[in-house]
């Protein structure tokens, strides 16, 4: 199409001047140049389809009238027609074009344009839907009829035999519209099958839309309304684009640039909806979730701009569709990686979706035209949505769906509660008499999957243990008489194998008002565990955990029931034997603890036949047991039960390797009805077996009441220990540990000391089980703990550190762990004190820690927390298990001082037993004390394993206070010294710098230690003073630098 832009006047009158200056150069061109015609169009009566866009000439700016050439007819003749616009003023486009009839026969065409096509309808200021064609004058003849039409501006032109008409079409739109010339008939086909094409997108969008709103009907998930609104303006759209929408409510033509505008914004906006409602992104960051309903109001916005200025409206929406594409595709591609059903299932869908908004850009900027590519346009839209109601109906179904890390539902959170805690759903229906459980309680009893899916009563208690089968019927029974309540039962079922587990039950009655038709819900969950865990807790609180027998408290609730039942008139006569090891402790020291555990259960299955099925035999103490008889009356028999047990004691016992014989001392008490506490006749037997070992071992004493008042070991030790404590007479002594690989000073253990002013210091052997007896090691305890914190504090001030502060060491006893204050102390000890953080150390024994593992590791955690280490002490000399182990929260291992002395006597498997223990402490991530560290090949020994910390008499035997002030002085000044020569020396010059009669002080691995010869002297002395030998006050020394 050639097109002619006609000027302005004013523009003229400028350059008037120039045209008449060069009109003699201007007239050479013309004369010289052809001119360029308008070519006439040739049509036939078989002329079908002609687009005539491209074959006429488009004149714009020439005001309100045109002047043009006609084409010249057969006769050869041209000439000039001028046309005035409809409406004067007005400054339309025009199309010229000019059509010849060569034939003998009259043709009849239609002239067509669109009121509107995707095609070349722009994204910018769309041109939507308005008349294209105003009028249209043909230079000979009558001037063309207007046939009424909503969907084009149609003109029907006729053309005589032999006749050549130029035609002057003037154009309503700003926009020049593409213009054909049909054939009637072909046009009419066209039609029709345009409108075929048409009602078969609208059936597909009319069922789609129809499906996912009952969808949602029967299932009220959010994501059916939003599918569902999404194709309802899919449909509105195509209403309205074919031509449908006017008609249906009776509406202008005219006013389908307000409903395409209306329609495309609606959309956009509903596109929005639907992916924030299929994706959950509502459960994503707030500021998204604000972001997205911003969104979302912006586009709904658009549809009420639409009904203002609809070309404004089209344009933000179709501009919006590109940014739905790509944020659309972002986020869904976001949460497919992380795994989000949902985002996988519309991935593809939104991929086709990206390809049509690609397609259909194109297309609006006129890059691609023609019916074929408007209708692909149009299917793929109805395509894409038919996949959306693919995608959301395969979740119509759904219970629970994967998030994805996204903020789970209300409903999700409960069932993954009920999981997590290992519960199974429990259903009762009377009316049907079945119980239904889940795979969970099928599990848990090995059976086969679907056994307990509906499953009737009598058969579910036949695998209910028989004891509890009549109290399981009667809580049902309850239930459905009272047509309400609640169940809490436990009870036992049998498993595959034969065993039983314990299961318990909490459910409610669903009120439906009809007793024959009650309905119970509940959670049935496996509590074996908890079930043992209890029972071992009360077995453990009044048994011994190393023998199994009964200990004090229980052997004290038994007698004193035997005693009410001999003060009732029963002919029963209480009698107590109670035993205690000679020289145990001796034997103990040693073999070695594990050996004595060894030692102990032999006597305890020695003693365990010489009682009966009414007796009780238990352990009181370490190595004290004793022995309750009912049935036993006769003097003289209970003479020769007694003189049994102690011949049993006596015999052999082939330990570790080595022969072992122990002897008893026996003490006898009978109820002769004088007591007046149920714990008296102990107190008397006890009184008895003391007079034994005064008068010798393996001896027998039988209580006389004159005994009372004989002087008691115990009791005068007890007496001693209160007055010490009283009066502040209890020590506290520290042995050093030391960092084996840099041999610097690290630490040290407080250990408790009992200064008697006849006495002398008493070790803790001799009263710390009198201690613990008597309640006086809580007291005790805490004078040792709250005097080692103190002492640590001004370690810490005396020889300052960056890192690594000197630490102390606290043993606590079984008691005091036992006992609830000890967390609050440690918590009150820890928040008054100067003290570095992780520098104060609780030791607890491997024993104690394995008697209640459970309680210990609740204990221990709460010690921990409050910022207190841990360490485990004589590990390796009880029968620790590695699973509590792992679980108890300790952060130091200590080694027993046996197995390093069995490691430094060459015993091989010894040897082989640290190595692995100091391995599995390094895999738990604890380090390793080592105990009994009694000479330099130990300390290689140790050093090669990996061991971090040692201590024992190599390094120093426990000293006062005073003392340890003075050693941190040495070693502080011992540091000044070698920090004016310099730290950047190496080793090999220093050595060179020494005599060679100077290696006294060397440290146990050969090397020369750091400090100066003053310095090793005088921390040589100082730990002479305190018992400590030269070579491990050298080795402190250097380490201390």
């Amino acid at each position: 199409m050639r097109i002619v832009r006609g000027k302005s006047s004013w523009v003229r009158c400028a350059h008037a001047g120039i045209v008449s200056l060069l009109s003699l150069f201007m007239l050479a061109i013309y004369v010289s140049a052809p001119a360029a015609a308008l070519q006439p169009i040739t049509v036939t009566p078989e002329t079908g389809h002609i687009e005539i866009t491209t074959l006429g000439e488009a004149y714009e700016g020439r005001g309100d009238s045109l002047t043009v050439d006609t084409v010249a007819g057969g006769d050869g003749v041209s000439g000039r027609m001028s046309v005035k616009a409809v409406t004067a003023g007005t400054n339309p486009n025009w199309i010229v074009f000019a059509l010849t009839n060569p034939t003998d026969k009259a043709v009849e065409l239609w002239l067509t344009a669109d009121r509107y096509t995707l095609s070349g309808s722009g994204i910018v200021w769309p041109d939507l839907d308005a008349r294209r064609i105003e009028a249209v004058t043909p230079s000979i003849g009558f001037v063309p009829s207007r046939i009424n039409s909503d969907r084009a501006d149609v003109f029907a032109l006729t053309l005589e035999p032999g006749q050549t008409i130029t035609y002057v079409a003037e154009l309503s739109s700003e926009r020049f519209a593409r213009v054909h010339l049909w054939k009637p008939l072909d046009y009419e086909v066209r039609f029709r099958e345009r409108q075929l094409f048409n009602g078969i997108m609208l059936g597909l969008s009319v069922l789609t839309a129809l499906f996912l709103t009952v969808i949602f009907a029967a299932n009220h998930k959010l994501i059916f309304p939003a599918a569902a609104l999404f194709s309802w303006c899919v449909l509105a759209y195509l209403c309205v684009d074919f031509g449908f929408f006017h008609k249906i409510f009776n509406m202008k033509p005219e006013d389908n640039a307000v409903y395409r505008a209306a329609a495309e914004s609606a959309m956009a906006a509903s596109l929005v909806m639907f992916l924030y409602a299929f994706l959950r992104l509502g459960l994503t960051h707030g500021l998204i979730r604000m972001l997205l309903v911003v969104w979302i109001l912006a586009q709904l916005s658009l549809i009420a701009v639409a009904a203002i200025d609809p070309r404004l409206a089209a344009t933000f929406a179709r501009f919006s569709f590109l940014l739905i594409g790509g944020v659309g595709g972002l986020a869904t591609l976001y949460l497919a990686i992380r795994g989000q059903d949902r985002a996988m299932h519309l991935l593809p869908p939104w991929i086709l979706f990206l390809v049509w908004i690609f397609l259909t850009g194109v297309t609006l900027t006129g890059r691609l035209s023609g019916d074929i590519f408007v209708s692909a346009l149009i299917g793929g839209l109805v395509l894409i949505l038919l996949l959306i109601g693919f995608v959301v109906t395969q979740f119509a179904f759904r219970s629970l769906e994967p998030l994805a890390g996204l903020t789970p539902t209300d409903s999700q959170l409960r069932a993954i509660a009920v999981d997590g805690a290992r519960s199974a759903v429990w259903e009762w229906s009377s009316r049907r008499d079945e119980i239904k459980t889940g795979d969970i309680v099928e599990m848990a009893l090995g059976l086969n999957p679907g056994e307990f899916a509906n499953i009737k009563v009598e058969e579910f208690l036949q695998h209910v243990h028989t004891a509890d089968r009549e109290r399981f019927r009667l809580s049902l029974w309850s239930v459905q008489e009272r047509a309400g309540g609640k169940i809490r039962s436990d009870f036992r079922m049998r498993h595959m194998d034969g065993s039983y587990r314990w299961f318990e039950l909490e459910a409610a009655a669903v009120e439906t008002g009809d007793r024959r038709a009650v309905r119970c819900v509940g959670l049935m969950r496996d509590n074996t565990e908890t079930k043992m865990a209890k029972e071992r807790l009360l077995k453990d609180a009044v048994h011994c955990k190393l023998t199994g027998l009964p200990n004090r408290e229980l052997l004290i609730d038994r007698l004193a029931s035997a005693v009410l039942r001999a003060k009732s008139g029963e002919t029963i006569r209480p009698t107590i034997f109670f035993i205690d090891i000679d020289k145990f402790k001796r034997i103990n020291d040693s073999l070695g603890y594990g050996v004595g555990d060894s030692l102990l259960l032999n006597v305890s299955r020695r003693l365990q036949r010489h009682i009966g099925p009414h007796d009780t035999l238990a352990r009181i103490g370490g190595d004290q047991f004793a022995i309750l008889f009912i049935d036993q009356q006769d003097a003289r028999e209970l003479a020769g039960l007694a003189e049994r047990v102690r011949l049993s004691l006596r015999a052999p016992m082939r330990i570790a390797g080595q022969e072992v014989v122990l002897t008893g001392s026996l003490g006898i008490a009978i109820f002769d009805g004088g007591e007046t506490e149920h714990g008296d006749l102990l107190k008397e037997a006890e009184i008895a077996m003391y007079r034994a070992k005064r008068t010798g071992n393996d001896r027998i004493e039988i209580f006389r009441p004159e005994m009372r008042g004989e002087p008691n070991e115990r009791d005068l030790m007890e007496a001693t220990l209160r007055r010490a404590v009283e009066k502040d007479q209890v020590k506290v002594y520290y042995q050093p540990i030391v960092h084996l690989p840099t041999e610097q000073l690290a630490g040290f253990e407080a250990l408790a000391r009992l200064e008697h002013p006849k006495l002398g210091l008493i070790s803790p052997g001799a009263f710390i089980s009198i201690a613990e007896e008597s309640d006086l090691i809580v007291a005790l305890g805490s004078r040792v703990l709250n005097a080692a914190a103190a002492a640590a504090a001004v370690w810490q001030k005396e020889l300052p550190r960056l890192e690594d502060e000197l630490f102390v060491s606290v043993n606590v006893s079984s008691r005091q762990v036992l006992k609830p204050q000890l967390v609050q102390e440690v918590r009150h000890l820890v928040g008054r004190s100067v003290l570095a953080k992780g520098t104060l150390r609780l030791e607890i024994t491997e024993s104690l820690a394995m008697e209640n593992p459970e309680h210990a590791i609740e204990i221990l955690a709460q010690i921990q927390d409050a910022g207190v280490k841990l360490a485990l002490d004589d590990f390796g000399t009880g029968y620790s298990s590695l699973a509590y182990l792992q679980r108890l929260p300790f952060d130091t291992i200590k080694l027993d001082r046996e197995l390093i002395k069995a490691a430094d006597g060459g015993e091989e498997a010894a040897s082989a037993i640290v190595r692995a223990m100091v391995a599995l402490s390094h895999e738990l991530g604890k380090d390793v004390v080592a105990e009994g560290i009694e000479n330099a090949d130990d300390v290689v020994f140790l050093r090669a394993v990996g061991c971090e910390y040692g201590q024992g008499y190599f390094y120093g035997e426990p000293m006062s206070e005073r003392d340890v002030i003075e050693l941190l002085r040495i070693i502080r000044k011992s540091e000044r010294k070698l920090q004016t020569h310099g730290f950047f020396k190496t080793k090999q010059r220093r050595n060179r710098k020494k005599p060679k009669n100077e290696n006294s002080d060397a440290t146990p691995d050969g090397n020369v230690p750091v400090a100066a010869d003053r310095a090793a002297s005088d921390t040589a002395s100082a730990s002479n003073r305190n018992g400590a030998g030269p070579a491990g006050a050298g080795a402190m020394a250097a380490g201390g630098t």
